[in-house]
């Protein structure tokens, strides 16, 4: 019978290599896809009276996607412009599924680029926590 010690360094280096796997993965670029369409529905966010989510649909694609910008307090800090229904939204972001994106960059109605978030930690993550992005 093995000796218990043996067992947990060998359960240690096996979950920290795991991690490592996750970590690396994490902060590889992520595949960007970009779609533009019409805003369907707005979900709103009564503490912050700002809408966080989106239904967007491109009717030549015959495709709808649910659009999710952050948390509301941050887009809120930033200052994002409203997006009301029948807007036009294009999304630059990762497909998380079938049906959502997670916004990295949009234009509404045509107008300037307004970067949500870049690959790896979004922005509101280090403004939740109070300090910079660690490298």
């Amino acid at each position: 019978m093995p000796h218990p010690v043996y067992l947990l360094i060998a359960l240690s280096l096996v979950s920290s290599a795991g991690i490592g796997a996750v970590l690396v993965a994490s902060d590889d670029a992520p595949e960007l896809t970009t779609f533009e369409g019409t805003v369907l529905h707005a979900a709103w966010n009564p503490h912050f009276e700002i809408a966080v989510a989106f239904e967007v649909r491109n009717a030549s694609a015959n495709v709808t996607y649910t659009v999710e910008l952050g948390p509301p307090w941050w887009w809120s800090a930033v200052g994002l412009p409203e997006i009301h229904v029948n807007d036009t939204l294009r999304v630059e972001g990762v497909l998380e599924n079938e049906s959502e994106i997670q916004a990295y960059t949009i234009w509404i109605n045509g107008g300037d680029a307004f970067v949500i978030r870049e690959a790896g930690k979004p922005g509101w993550a280090e403004m939740a926590s109070g300090r910079p992005d660690e490298e």
